[in-house]
């Protein structure tokens, strides 16, 4: 027993130097998320680990939001989505919003949020945290409606091809575009985020972060 308390201890003490593995590069740590509107796991890891990280480290970080799920572009241009019609409604909506806020983070944040936290597009097929952040119904609507018109399905499919073939499912999770390095640190993404930020930051004097805690 004395054996095991000792072999638990060491590992506990090994996990911030686990967590701090993460690298900042200028000052900034880039996230890159593929989501998927249908999937509880997107649900979780962006209301719950994102969201809050952002809150707390938004001026640190630089957050890429790829809305696809799991999805096919099809030859005649359109999607199919593995969970239906709302999901794939759905992350059009975000593709669009994104692409609209495409220099305003913060908002985008507050739009992904709102999305998985009461997933209005998803369960409703509503507008409502469009609303929330005060961007144009109808400005929203006709891309959501025009896809044809615009790149949004083939750049998402493009760009999220290589980070679902290494990840094989959602929520994909990158840091600093660093595909099979970020494969080591997505159990603590996903689970402790904020943990895994602040442990990063911490290493870089200039940030003055301190006071990091494992979640």
């Amino acid at each position: 027993m004395a054996v095991i308390k000792s072999i638990a201890v060491a590992l506990y003490l090994l996990l911030p130097l686990a967590l701090a593995e993460l690298e900042v590069i200028n000052g900034k740590i880039k996230i890159t998320t593929v989501t998927g509107s249908f999937c509880p796991h997107t649900v979780n890891f962006v209301a719950q680990q994102l969201a809050p990280a952002y809150e707390e480290y938004g001026d640190f970080l630089d957050i890429e939001f790829i809305p696809w799920g799991i999805a096919r572009l099809n030859e005649d241009g359109t999607v199919t989505c593995n969970a239906g019609t709302n999901d794939c409604w759905a992350n059009r909506l975000h593709r669009c919003v994104i692409d609209l806020l495409k220099d305003d983070q913060a908002t985008q944040m507050r739009f992904m949020n709102c999305e998985y936290t009461v997933r209005a597009g998803f369960l409703q097929g509503s507008y409502a945290c469009v609303q929330d952040i005060g961007l144009n119904i109808v400005t929203v609507d006709y891309c959501v409606n025009n896809a044809r018109r615009d790149n949004l399905d083939a750049e998402a499919a493009a760009s999220s091809a290589e980070i679902l073939a290494t990840f094989n499912g959602i929520p994909a999770i990158v840091f600093n575009d660093k595909i099979e390095e970020s494969v080591p640190l997505y159990s603590d993404a996903r689970n402790r985020l904020s943990s895994l930020i602040c442990f990063a930051l911490a290493e870089v004097p200039e940030t003055n972060v301190t006071g990091c805690t494992l979640m």
